[in-house]
């Protein structure tokens, strides 16, 4: 979480300082409840969860405090909701229609980490996200009622009617050496991520079935860095990564002779993720930097507290290998692929 760093990095330049100094100084003197948010709504989802957490400064080595749920988490149930507005196609003029109220649920199964596991409490809601259409605009606000004050932070709907991925088949053909991937537009999206999914079944001396895969990523693309034409963006992927990516994942067992690879059609999976315009802000700020300066900007779209409030959806598409990929597949007598009847 960017900002627990921003406020432990302080605190432990304030003790070096400190100790050459006075040190009749309170460093916890003034208390101040900072609220961190984490939520990216889907209306492909059936439950939407809202992360809600306290940042917390105290004495001690912090990577400690954070493996207590009491630092991170608030006392009983914050009062939340998300309210959900509405415009027609024509207007920029929301109207309220429905407030959805926020439940807690503890959940079991985060991987350990810097903070607390395997139980984390979230805020949920079953209610339905609407997805825009050619007759309505949706924008929703989460409240957050911590008592002494009220958060909020707002998003447009990421997603709708138009969103798909229009090709059936996939080429890695090295003839060319690059290939495109194509969908279509989503609303209100400014930031794509693709991948693609290559499975196969592994066959041991004649008996022995495993299935493999390999996930290639495609890459995170703002909307400037993409070509649209005729209703799709597209992107240009390396045709010999694919081998490369598949003969790693294979390794040695490229000489074993006891293998056999058999491909089901259709073998590849494509995902395209569209995410909001604070979603893209966010990683884009808060992201790694590669600057020498100290001082590093924060984003936050939640007003009275830091984080991201966004929306964000997923859609995926079962293609098949174009047959000029599967002849380079197998002309590599070693790796032994062949289609499947």
């Amino acid at each position: 979480m960017k900002v627990l760093r921003t406020l432990f990095l302080p605190f432990f330049a304030l003790c070096y300082f400190f100790q050459s100094c006075s040190t009749e100084v309170d460093l916890y003197s003034d208390y101040k409840d900072i609220t961190v948010v984490y939520g990216l709504l889907d209306y492909s989802k059936d439950t939407n969860f809202i992360k809600i957490n306290k940042a917390f400064l105290g004495p001690g080595n912090a990577l400690d405090i954070a493996l207590i749920d009491d630092s991170c988490n608030y006392p009983g149930k914050l009062n939340c909701r998300i309210i959900e507005s509405r415009a027609s196609a024509e207007g920029s003029t929301y109207t309220q229609t429905r407030v959805l109220n926020l439940d807690t649920i503890t959940v079991h199964n985060k991987q350990l980490g810097i903070f607390y596991a395997p139980d984390q409490l979230v805020y949920y809601t079953t209610d339905r996200i609407n997805p825009n259409n050619s007759r309505y605009k949706y924008m929703y606000t989460l409240e957050i009622d911590r008592g002494d004050t009220i958060l909020t932070a707002s998003s447009a709907v990421v997603g709708g009617e138009r969103f798909a991925i229009p090709q059936a088949i996939m080429s890695f053909s090295t003839v060319t050496p690059s290939g495109t991937l194509k969908w279509t537009e989503c609303p209100n999206a400014v930031v794509y991520d693709a991948s693609v999914e290559f499975r196969y079944v592994e066959v041991w001396n004649g008996n022995d079935t495993v299935p493999r895969s390999i996930n290639m990523e495609m890459g995170y693309y703002p909307l400037s860095s993409l070509l649209y034409e005729f209703g799709n963006y597209s992107l240009s992927y390396p045709n010999a990564s694919f081998y490369d990516k598949l003969k790693r994942s294979m390794g040695a067992d490229t000489l074993n002779s006891n293998v056999e690879r058999l491909v089901f059609e259709p073998s590849l999976t494509i995902k395209i993720s569209a995410g909001g315009v604070e979603l893209y802000n966010f990683i884009s700020v808060n992201g790694p930097s590669s600057s020498i300066v100290q001082s590093i900007p924060e984003y936050s779209n939640v007003n009275g507290g830091y984080g991201v409030f966004s929306s964000r959806t997923t859609i995926q598409k079962d293609v098949r290998l174009s047959a000029q990929t599967f002849t380079e597949l197998m002309r590599h007598e070693n790796w032994r692929f062949r289609q499947a009847q």
